[in-house]
């Protein structure tokens, strides 16, 4: 127990923490803009798997910068067409979303065949490229703290950061912006907007490229920096727990930041336990953020069901 105490509260841990929260943050904050309109994006499993494999395959003919805006580009476009389908031809979003996710799994095995040449597992034979970490050593020189400073500020992704900006980015948008403010209300009360002139499905519209886009970003870290390279079903399940993070993020870009913290949290310890407890199937450990998600569910389930019983609504 004394070795996990050591572990949790090191350097190294702490760069794994966020190291396999930025991509469920990623994709968190998608799913937050999507669902605060009102289009409840549960294709972020998909759009996250295709924004993997899309990265990695043009990584091997572009620089990383590129292959990550191709990872980008491959969300928003499945954005994109989960809005013509839900707002355009008038299907229903939620069975749209379980359709991308399904495509997603069968069409990520196909064109990675495609790709190397009949290999359906993985893209270990395609030389893809990886997103650079920020070095911060220069910050050695500062007196007392330098040293543990580099230790848990450098060697981050590129893209950790910009997670990190994005969290303020997207606050501001919603909050302190005429269009943040349009988006809520879309969210909210979609009838009032629309008797003002707000075009409420081009906004959801928006909304959903953004959450694509996002999720996309969040592939392209998942299988260019904490995994060099694409396997078949690697976001594992991390859109669905996006989705549960946005709910107990309390639907806010600061809750979602802790949720996705706390989930990485869990997956960082799913990554270090089988190394500390041999005798605990590994298996078991690696259950821990489903877990998690299905208790963070549940308690916001008793939570929303408590606030409806408060103001007498049954």
């Amino acid at each position: 127990m004394m070795e996990l105490f050591i572990t949790v509260f090191s350097a190294a841990f702490f760069v794994t923490v966020i190291r396999t929260t930025t991509p469920l943050l990623l994709a968190t904050l998608g799913g937050l803009i999507a669902d605060l309109s009102g289009a409840l994006n549960v294709a972020l499993e998909g759009m996250m798997l295709i924004g993997c494999l899309t990265a990695v395959i043009v990584s091997v003919y572009a620089p990383w910068y590129v292959a990550v805006a191709a990872g980008l580009g491959a969300g928003a476009l499945l954005g994109l067409i989960m809005a013509f389908f839900a707002y355009r031809l008038k299907a229903d979003i939620i069975l749209v979303g379980f359709a991308i996710n399904i495509f997603a799994a069968g069409g990520t095995v196909f064109a990675l065949a495609i790709a190397t040449g009949g290999d359906k597992g993985t893209s270990i034979n395609l030389p893809s490229k990886a997103i650079p970490a920020v070095d911060l050593s220069f910050l050695k020189g500062i007196p007392v703290i330098g040293e543990a400073l580099t230790a848990f500020l450098s060697g981050h992704s590129v893209l950790s950061w910009l997670a990190a900006f994005l969290v303020f980015a997207v606050w501001y948008f919603l909050y302190r912006t005429p269009w943040g403010l349009w988006l809520r209300g879309v969210g909210e009360y979609p009838a009032a907007p629309e008797a003002a002139g707000i075009p409420v499905n081009k906004i959801r519209t928006w909304s959903l490229i953004v959450s694509g886009a996002l999720a996309g970003l969040g592939g392209a870290q998942l299988a260019m920096f904490n995994y060099v390279g694409f396997t078949r079903d690697m976001t594992a399940g991390r859109g669905f727990i996006a989705l549960g993070a946005v709910l107990l993020g309390a639907r806010h870009p600061i809750g979602a930041l802790i949720a996705a913290l706390l989930f990485g949290a869990f997956e960082a310890l799913a990554v270090v336990m089988p190394g500390l407890f041999n005798d605990i199937p590994a298996e078991l450990i690696r259950m821990i953020p489903f877990v998690v998600t299905i208790a963070a569910l549940i308690l916001f389930s008793i939570r929303a069901q408590r606030a409806l019983a408060l103001r007498g609504v049954k």
